[in-house]
C-alpha cells in the first residue's frame, strides 16, 4: 500500500479568496466595516441631536435671564415713581441700565368712584414699561401698573 502526500505551495496573501481560507472570513471582515459605518452614522445622529438640544437650552436660559432683568428694572421703576412725595401727570424716562434695559413710567390722574357714588380724590395710575432694545425693535417689552393714593398731591 502506497501513500501519496500532496503538498501545495501557497503564494503571498491576496485580497481574492483562496482555497486555503475559510469561505466566511471575507464576509466577516465586510460585516465589521459595515458595523463601523453604522456606528459612526448613529454617533453623528446623536451628536447632532445633542448639539441642537444644548443650543435650545442656551437660548431658553438667555431668554429667562433677559426676562428677569427686565422685570427687576420694571419693579424698581414702579417703586421709585410710586413713592414720590407728590405725584403729577407726567412721563418719566430712565437711563439705560448696565443690562441694556430701557424704562419709562407714565403717571396719570384717574377718577375712581365707589359704590356709593363717592369720588376718590388724589388717585393716580402709575404705568411702568421696561424693554430690551436691539437697535431695530424692542425685543422684550413688559409693563406693570398700579394705583397710588397721594394725599399731598394736588
Amino acid at each position: 500500500m502506497k501513500i501519496f502526500f500532496h503538498s501545495r505551495k501557497t503564494s503571498s496573501p491576496t485580497c481574492s479568496p483562496s482555497k486555503n481560507k475559510p469561505a466566511g472570513l471575507f464576509a466577516r471582515s465586510g460585516f465589521a466595516l459595515l458595523e463601523i459605518i453604522l456606528a459612526l452614522g448613529l454617533f453623528s445622529l446623536v451628536a447632532v441631536g445633542m448639539t441642537r438640544a444644548l443650543d435650545m437650552i442656551a437660548q431658553t436660559s438667555k431668554q429667562a435671564r433677559q426676562e428677569a432683568q427686565v422685570l427687576r428694572v420694571l419693579e424698581s421703576v414702579l417703586a421709585e415713581v410710586s413713592h414720590q412725595p407728590q405725584l403729577k401727570p407726567t412721563t418719566v424716562s430712565f437711563p439705560k441700565t448696565g443690562d441694556h434695559v430701557d424704562a419709562s413710567a407714565t403717571i396719570s390722574k384717574v377718577k375712581l368712584i365707589t359704590k356709593d357714588k363717592t369720588e376718590l380724590d388724589r388717585m393716580f395710575l402709575v404705568r411702568a414699561e421696561a424693554w430690551i432694545d436691539d437697535g431695530r425693535k424692542k425685543v422684550l417689552k413688559r409693563s406693570m401698573e398700579t394705583y397710588v393714593y397721594s394725599p399731598t398731591s394736588p
